[in-house]
């Protein structure tokens, strides 16, 4: 009969190990145009097998305008918690004093009635540089990125594969979510690294799902803290 004490324990089902490395990507701000992408498309649908004249231009011109409007501000400003609140207050505020005072709904009203026309041509042409844009902000992810593999941090960048080391066992980690809106947008936020023996602190910005992340760094320097305890 064997001996309990050597029977492996059962790990949990569906659970895996720690992962090995974790690869972290910093994108460019322009990363939350990616809304005003997907509205050019649709709006480049909506003109071409529609009927928006210049004489009567529909919504579709309104919708990207004030949607493009809104993405610019996302990458000007920084929607704090605070920021977020004011915003939504004055929406709430402008909304009742739409339904208490007529004349101002009427002047809302108005405003949002002009003509605004774009053809077809416009919206698929923002598109094509949107779409451009963004591919090469991808791809310039794919050569410069920061990882965490075999004890030690990595910034992979240039093409030719440069490479700079900081040792990971007892480096500082602090998750920063600043921006309400980049996080709504891209689960996004940024890493503030501290390895150690360094007194510069590495800023790693808008770091798409960044919990996710920050949780798999988290397992990696456990496990190297083992380690080195043993």
């Amino acid at each position: 009969m064997a001996d309990a004490s050597s029977v492996p324990a059962a790990q949990p089902i569906g659970r895996a190990g720690p992962p090995t490395s974790v690869r972290i990507r910093s994108y460019s701000d322009v990363i939350y145009l990616y809304p005003s992408l997907i509205m050019a498309i649709v709006c480049g649908l909506w003109v071409t097998f529609g009927e928006a004249t210049p004489a009567d231009p529909g919504a579709s011109g309104l919708v990207f305008t004030l949607l493009f409007f809104f993405n610019l501000s996302i990458i000007a400003f920084d929607y704090t918690r605070l920021t977020s609140i004011i915003v939504v207050l004055l929406l709430v505020i402008v909304g009742l004093l739409s339904a208490i005072f007529p004349a101002v709904g009427d002047v809302i009203t108005s405003v949002m009635d002009q003509p605004l026309f774009m053809n077809a041509t416009f919206y698929w042409v923002w598109a094509g540089l949107l779409a451009f844009i963004l591919a090469l902000v991808w791809i310039k992810t794919r050569i410069d990125y920061w990882e965490i593999k075999n004890q030690e941090l990595l910034h992979h960048h240039g093409l030719l594969g440069d490479v700079e080391r900081w040792p990971a066992p007892n480096m500082r980690i602090t998750k920063e979510i600043n921006d309400v809106m980049e996080y709504a947008l891209m689960r996004a936020g940024r890493l503030v690294l501290i390895p150690a023996r360094e007194n510069k602190a590495l800023v790693i910005k808008n770091v798409p799902n960044i919990n996710r992340i920050e949780q798999d760094m988290q397992a990696i320097l456990s496990t190297l803290r083992v380690i080195d305890g043993d």
